[in-house]
């Protein structure tokens, strides 16, 4: 029998001292040494959508083997591009095939955890797409079962690998600015569903589609197509809203560059939460301590309307100012030059040298490392903490008052309420034993 396990209960019977209670198995390409032109054995579980994208990216240079996804539709339309993939409603049955080096997981947010679960203990490598879970509990599990079975991650933060967003990395990293004061994140984005309701209507669930396998863990409500396909991200429970969607990539850069850590705080505004909706814009405020001491480092993150004229990043949509004692560092996230400014202070001044790797890709940098060449730079040790973050973002809003944040311990000490929305219910039989 399949069920969700406690945290506590986790590290208890998976903390190793030798030998331990939990053996799981060793992955079967981390060692280096293996030739050029081996190439990985994926599957790729949710192929639609983004999942499709993921998916022939990672074709490039690996053997596209097995192909899962709930929606027989989508399934058949992924078949026949890769015709000689096996192909599975159920992803559990898939991880069961032993010819499976690492597993691609593109389904919606909900069900991230459930299925990168089940491969790590598997042995299999994995790559999620961001973020890496839909609760800060759950990111948390896959960054501590990551670690203890030793599988190559990646989570899906494609600019991660970029050499502009590196840059900027390298560039905080270096001081460039001096004491950093703030950060300012702005994105104009607005999803589609943002600010309504929970649909009231039940129509029939499509015959292609395996609705309770949709579902997942989460506690069982009626299917609607505003959540498959393609809805589902503003939904509770199923996703977190504009936030979890896009704070992944755009507060990557100054999260790596500036080594943020957890915050101590958390607050939050905007429209009346609705219990089952994400709304169409929100401002969460962090407060980070700083290693040296002195006033928290201020980390800002405005989206869809929301943002006052004042802050917005002339030029900028989706990107971030950081605001420093020599000046300011404004990225744009989706390309474009980096300016520093003000120009003459900065038109001087000695740019650090590159110190950080550039990869041909995202993709490439996880199957390079699973196959013992390098290591990814955005696993589930970097990915989880920096999802966990913005999770517990979201879950300020949520509850409508300041969080004061213990990262360490996932838990808002003064916010006992805040505690389903960290570790929500789960339906039973979905989370593996761990």
């Amino acid at each position: 029998m399949i069920r969700r396990t406690t945290r506590r209960r986790f590290l208890r019977t998976a903390a190793w001292t030798g030998v331990g209670a939990c053996v799981w198995p060793v992955p079967r390409l981390a060692a280096a040494g293996l030739s050029a032109n081996e190439k990985l054995n994926v599957g790729v579980v949710g192929v639609g959508g983004r999942g499709a994208s993921n998916m022939n990216a990672v074709a490039r240079t690996e053997n596209i083997v097995a192909l899962c996804d709930v929606d027989a539709r989508r399934l058949a339309q992924a078949a026949e591009k890769y015709p000689r993939a096996r192909q599975y409603a159920d992803y559990r049955r898939m991880l069961q095939q032993n010819d499976i080096d690492a597993v691609v997981v593109n389904t919606p947010d909900h069900t991230h955890a459930v299925i990168s679960l089940a491969a790590m203990m598997l042995g299999k490598h994995v790559y999620c797409e961001k973020p890496l879970a839909s609760s800060v509990y759950e990111a948390r599990l896959m960054a501590d079962v990551a670690a203890r079975t030793g599988v190559v991650t990646q989570m899906g933060n494609q600019v991660h690998a970029s050499d502009h967003l590196r840059r900027v990395a390298e560039l905080l990293k270096a001081g460039v600015l001096g004491r950093v004061e703030k950060v300012v994140a702005v994105c104009h984005k607005v999803l589609r569903h943002s600010g309504g309701d929970l649909p009231t209507d039940t129509p029939p669930v499509p015959e292609q589609l395996d609705w309770d396998q949709w579902l997942g863990p989460v506690p069982e409500r009626p299917y609607h197509p505003a959540y498959h396909p393609g809805g589902w991200r503003v939904f509770w429970g199923f996703g977190s809203g504009n936030f979890a969607d896009m704070g992944c990539h755009i507060l990557d850069a100054p999260y790596w560059g500036l080594n943020l850590g957890y915050p101590v705080r958390i607050e939050a505004e905007g429209p009346l939460p609705n219990p089952d909706v994400a709304p169409k814009s929100k401002l969460v405020r962090y407060h980070f301590e700083r290693e040296e001491g002195g006033s928290p480092l201020e980390v800002v993150w405005y989206d869809g309307e929301l943002a006052p004229a004042g802050e917005v990043i002339e030029g900028v949509s989706d990107g971030v100012m950081v605001i420093g004692e020599r000046g300011r560092l404004i990225y744009n996230f989706r390309g474009g030059a980096t300016q520093l400014l003000p120009t003459e202070t900065f038109a001087g001044i000695e740019l650090p040298e590159p110190t950080l790797t550039r990869p041909q890709n995202h993709y490439v940098e996880w199957t390079e490392a699973c196959k013992g060449r390098g290591e990814t730079s955005s696993d589930f040790h970097y990915g989880g903490a920096l999802s966990e973050v913005v999770l517990a973002g979201v879950v300020a809003y949520r509850v409508g008052e300041p969080l004061d944040w213990n990262g360490r311990e996932m838990r808002a000490a003064n916010c006992p309420e805040a505690e389903p929305l960290i570790r929500p219910p789960a339906r039973s039989g979905w989370f593996p034993e761990l």
